[in-house]
């Protein structure tokens, strides 16, 4: 499965179309991030479109409930149920390595970050626990996190675990240094430059850092009842196999 992530700025200004691929059974983990209004929800939502076409299962976590996830698919959690669809996922991981199977399940995380600042203490440490083991063995598992967030640091997301994220986005026309230090730590970035809309930083493990182009949308919310209507359908072609 090779889901598109958008295209290189330089090519797309050219009048060509060089896309970048994700192909999660090689790089199994995305990172998002970016300011508000960078394009990061709208990135989010193209490869879900993407994915609702594919035979894997999604599970969808919206620590901040804004709405953008809402109604897509049946394994749903916001706000305070997050806990329980993240277990859930969590037990499913286990038991699939006990059972030596190979699955396709992702995970999609809005704002994980806030979501790992709201723990305390001994929260924090139980949540990079199972974090950090589908970070690490998920691949050979079949199990993939797709986390978005603002921003991405240390106290959010542990180093260790960060570097299994094979692809890491900043959208946004500007990026911060705290940023650039913790997504891209060895690329020089001119962080007075200012991208065009709909623009961001991504870096892949064939390629070190580039500028990504993604597609305008109009009218996101259509996009989302595109979402909408896809899962819909799933959930129908699924109950009706069952």
């Amino acid at each position: 499965m090779a889901i598109k992530l958008g295209y290189s700025l330089a090519y797309w200004q050219s009048g060509l179309k060089e896309p970048f691929c994700w192909n999660p059974e090689s790089v199994p983990h995305l990172l998002i991030a970016g300011i508000t209004g960078g394009g990061k929800t709208v990135l989010a939502q193209y490869i879900m479109n993407q994915l609702l076409d594919s035979r894997a299962e999604i599970a969808i976590c919206d620590f901040k409930a804004g709405g953008d996830w809402d109604g897509i698919v049946p394994d749903y959690a916001e706000y305070a149920e997050c806990d329980r669809l993240l277990n859930a996922f969590y037990g499913s991981f286990i038991e699939t390595i006990r059972q030596k199977r190979h699955e396709e399940k992702f995970l999609v995380f809005d704002e994980f970050c806030s979501f790992a600042l709201s723990k305390d203490t001994k929260g924090f440490k139980e949540l990079m626990s199972k974090i950090s083991h589908v970070a690490f063995m998920g691949r050979s598992f079949g199990y993939h996190l797709a986390f978005i967030s603002q921003q991405f640091n240390a106290k959010t997301l542990d180093t260790a675990i960060r570097e299994q994220f094979g692809i890491k986005i900043y959208m946004g026309s500007s990026i911060s240094t705290e940023s650039a230090g913790m997504l891209f730590p060895n690329c020089e970035i001119d962080k007075s430059a200012k991208l065009p809309k709909y623009c961001g930083y991504i870096s892949m493990p064939e390629k070190e850092l580039d500028i990504m182009q993604i597609p305008f949308v109009e009218k996101p919310e259509r996009l989302k009842s595109l979402l909408m209507e896809k899962g819909g359908q799933r959930f129908k072609e699924n109950a009706g196999h069952g």
